[in-house]
């Protein structure tokens, strides 16, 4: 009986979930392709027992290529042992190498790896290449055949390919483990997250124009409504919402923002009433998705974090060049935030009526979860803190002008928190140079003749 109530709720997790976070569930599962391969060994099973039992194809191939009971037994039930030891052999291997590495770097590294779609499918070629020795192996009988065919072929061929997919995935786990090809993967799903989450799906319902828009409702008391249950908020249905928000004719404010973390009975929703219609308050809490983890499908903090925690420990095990590798892919994903990005807090329906106001989130938000923590990390490294200064300088030249000043004040503190530590002339002149060109490319340099006269006046006075 509890097994059922645990099926049962297991059935309408997955059932309840939207489109995207399934896909997501299923692509991070290490069960789901491994399942479909066993599947497929079934059918091969019962198409080769088929032909060899009932037909007789092993009698009818004689005397070129049918094989014995006694050289079919021997090889099915060498071979089911083999691809066991393989199979165990390998996984182990690689999880105790890949924890310690993960260990090094991010511990949310390994989720990437197992969810990658080349460690699953050889996982489900060992799975039903080994279940298919087995299945084979329970089924020969001398009595019903003397000789085999269709069961040896198989075998050898799937013994064949496990061999092939051995190799392969020891090449696929070397270079998934090199730190560059980590880093940009870790990148590109950055940017997947950045084009899904604020320019595909929220983009076309961003207000530009406040005055074009009743947002003055905000200011007056609205009704609140609870979180039922605690944990972070993995996903919230934007559109599903703006379109019920239009029906109940209501204006929703989301008082926390996907990757927060809320309490059961926190205020997780305040909404206006434009007319006296009964509001059914489940109905929007239904649009939140909240668990005890944090995922990457709609929160591109958590995307951002990964290459942020492999900066700060490349740093921790004095590694620079991989702190270096990371700052310049998180780089990138600021630039694709500052391009893409509509940072208005404001959505609005298809009549261009306010629905929802979210919480506020601007270029300088990103910019500091982003390199606020590396710079903090970096403040007595004068190669990492000169490194920082020019990927602000690269971002600059791909940016929206509108975040000119948040990087060029980021450069500023950045060289303000830096401690003046210096070992070689060189040092100086490389730091200097790099906030130099930061500044020519964000059309701020006269505030680099000032901070530098700031700086020059704080020395002597030092000095003195």
């Amino acid at each position: 009986m509890f097994k059922v109530n645990q099926f049962d709720h297991l059935m309408k997790k997955y059932t309840r979930m939207s489109e995207r976070e399934l896909s997501h569930t299923v692509q991070s599962n290490l069960w789901f392709t491994p399942v479909l391969y066993v599947f497929l060994s079934f059918l091969l099973v019962g198409g080769a027992l088929t032909a060899d039992l009932k037909y007789d194809l092993g009698t009818n191939m004689r005397p070129f290529f049918a094989v014995d009971y006694g050289l079919t037994l021997a090889l099915v039930g060498t071979l089911t042992a083999a691809i066991l030891t393989l199979t165990t052999f390998t996984f182990n291997l690689i999880l105790v190498v890949f924890t310690t590495f993960s260990g090094q770097f991010s511990p949310r590294m390994l989720k990437n790896f197992i969810a990658s779609k080349a460690t699953q499918r050889v996982l489900g070629i060992f799975t039903s290449s080994f279940i298919y020795m087995l299945l084979s192996f329970l089924f020969l009988n001398k009595r019903i055949a003397a000789y085999y065919f269709a069961i040896p072929v198989l075998a050898t061929i799937i013994a064949a390919l496990s061999i092939g997919t051995f190799i392969f995935f020891i090449n696929h786990a070397v270079a998934w483990l090199q730190v560059n090809q980590m880093t940009y993967d870790m990148k590109k799903e950055a940017l997947y997250i950045v084009k899904n989450a604020l320019k595909d799906e929220l983009d076309m319902h961003r207000v530009d124009d406040l005055n074009s828009i009743d947002h003055k409702i905000c200011e007056t008391q609205g009704t609140m409504i609870l979180a039922r249950k605690s944990g972070y908020i993995q996903l919230v249905d934007f559109t599903s919402m703006i379109e019920e928000a239009q029906k109940d004719d209501i204006v929703i404010r989301l008082e926390y923002t996907i990757g927060s973390y809320v309490f059961a009975s926190t205020p997780i929703i305040t909404y206006w009433k434009k007319s006296e219609k009964e509001i059914e308050e489940e109905k929007f809490l239904s649009f939140f998705s909240i668990r005890r983890r944090q995922t990457e499908v709609q929160d591109i903090e958590f995307s951002i974090n990964k290459l942020v925690e492999v900066a700060i420990r490349s740093l921790g095990h004095y590694d620079p060049k991989t702190a270096t590798n990371a700052i310049y892919q998180l780089g990138e994903v600021l630039a694709a935030i500052s391009r893409g990005a509509n940072f208005s807090s404001y959505l609005m329906d298809k009549e261009n009526n306010l629905r929802v106001v979210l919480q506020e989130r601007d270029f300088n938000h990103y910019l500091y979860n982003g390199l606020g923590y590396i710079r903090h990390y970096a403040k007595e490294n004068v190669i990492i803190s000169t490194e920082i200064l020019k990927v602000l300088d690269l971002m600059a030249k791909s940016l929206n002008k509108r975040d000119y000043k948040a990087v060029w004040e980021f450069g500023v503190y950045t060289a303000n928190g830096f401690e003046d530590l210096f070992l070689f002339k060189l040092d100086y002149q490389q730091f200097y140079k790099a906030l130099y060109n930061l500044a020519v490319t964000t059309n701020h340099e006269k505030e680099y003749e000032a901070f530098r006269e700031n700086r020059k006046k704080r020395n002597s006075f030092g000095m003195e």
